[in-house]
């Protein structure tokens, strides 16, 4: 039976979901990150299919969302970004406290997330060659293509944007997959993205995998289309997240 306890980790509320065998035992984990104005609540359906499959699965609350949430900043993504960073600084203070009590099988570890915790995810894959596999659903990997578009797009409506708003966000440059696709490094790598998506472009994510296709580093990489979809996650994606999951880590 899978079971959802709930724990803070320091400042960090989480939810683990877990086989109740499972809860003092060793099993593959992996962390899984909500959306933009999301929480981790309501990325639950996905955990318990992943959890079906025998693996420890870990929400997070980001910064500025669920329990943690507060007004976000006028200046347009500025709180993205800052959310973004956020998850960044907070992987290994969840990894280590999973790690510390040795309920991790065979250092076996997934990171995956729906738009911006799929953003989080290809950073997270730049600096963390710890992850085992992982999945980026209707994120952008292309951190510094999308941060433009933003501020493309606020100019055009008229919205304030520091003239120094890429140096205010210049940490991006060091976690965009764009930048260092080579840090994939052969791990098992899943795309999905719909091609109506309304929020974060398909092209984005579907030039970068082009661009990649037939790298030594990129052999498990794999890029599934949502025809007509839109930037909503359903339960036949999901049963394919959790089927990934399985496959590389269970």
């Amino acid at each position: 039976m899978v079971k959802i306890y709930r724990r803070s980790l320091q400042d960090v509320p989480i939810l683990e979901v877990v086989q109740e065998e499972f809860r003092y035992s060793k099993a593959p984990i992996v962390i899984f990150y909500h959306g933009w104005r999301s929480d981790k609540e309501l990325v639950l359906t996905q955990a318990r299919k992943l959890a079906d499959k025998g693996i420890r699965v870990i929400l997070p609350d980001a910064m500025n969302h669920g329990q943690r949430i507060h007004d976000i900043s006028s200046v347009p993504s500025f709180t993205f970004w800052s959310t973004i960073q956020g998850n960044l600084a907070e992987f290994s203070l969840i990894l280590d406290f999973y790690r510390r009590r040795e309920l991790i099988k065979d250092d076996l570890i997934g990171v995956g997330g729906y738009s911006m915790g799929g953003m989080t995810t290809g950073a997270l894959l730049t600096q963390h060659p710890e992850i085992s596999a992982a999945a980026i659903i209707m994120g952008s990997p292309k951190l510094n293509e999308y941060a433009k578009l933003v501020r493309e797009s606020a100019k055009t409506h008229h919205l304030y944007i520091p003239d120094d708003m890429k140096k205010l966000t210049s940490w991006i440059d060091d976690y965009d997959l764009d930048n260092y696709p080579e840090t994939i490094a052969n791990r098992p790598l899943l795309f999905w993205h719909g091609t109506e998506d309304e929020r974060i472009p398909y092209e984005q994510s579907k030039s970068f995998f082009d661009s990649i296709k037939g790298k030594p580093y990129a052999q498990q990489t794999a890029f599934i289309t949502g025809y007509r979809a839109k930037h909503l996650v359903e339960p036949p994606l999901m049963d394919k997240i959790a089927n990934f999951f399985e496959y590389y880590l269970a």
